[in-house]
């Protein structure tokens, strides 16, 4: 019978455990999503897309960023792609943009491509740099 509690004779360098970013690498095609009612206020980084339905306020630097039609987003954005939906305030930076018509755009956005739905509503300032 074996004891409780007691470590294992195996060296510890056989025993790979995996680590944080292999876990996201392998989920990266998968968008991690703020669901509605869900509030976060912090930094973010990550590989990958994100997906807001709920309110992410801070500063967010990933693949790819959807504001849902219910999210609110309020920070500091660097991304490759801006889909917004809902509503967004503050300071983007990402290659494609795009704001449909139940957007709500409020601050400062650069971008690469630029697609716009009748009926955004966009206060503020989009720069074009190429």
């Amino acid at each position: 019978m074996g004891e409780i509690g007691r470590e294992s004779d195996a060296p510890s360098s056989t025993l790979a455990k995996p680590s944080v970013m292999d876990a996201l690498s392998t989920t990266a095609s998968k968008p991690s999503i703020l669901s509605e009612g869900f509030s976060f206020r912090g930094e973010i980084a990550a590989k990958g897309a994100i997906h807001v339905e709920g309110s992410l306020n801070g500063q967010i630097q990933v693949d790819e960023l959807t504001i849902g039609s219910k999210g609110q987003v309020e920070g500091v954005v660097t991304c490759s792609s801006l889909h917004i939906k809902g509503k967004f305030s503050g300071t983007a930076t990402c290659q494609e943009l795009i704001v449909t018509s139940s957007a709500s755009v409020d601050g400062h956005v650069v971008y690469q491509t630029l697609s716009v739905q009748k009926g955004a509503s966009i206060k503020g300032e989009l720069l074009l740099v190429k």
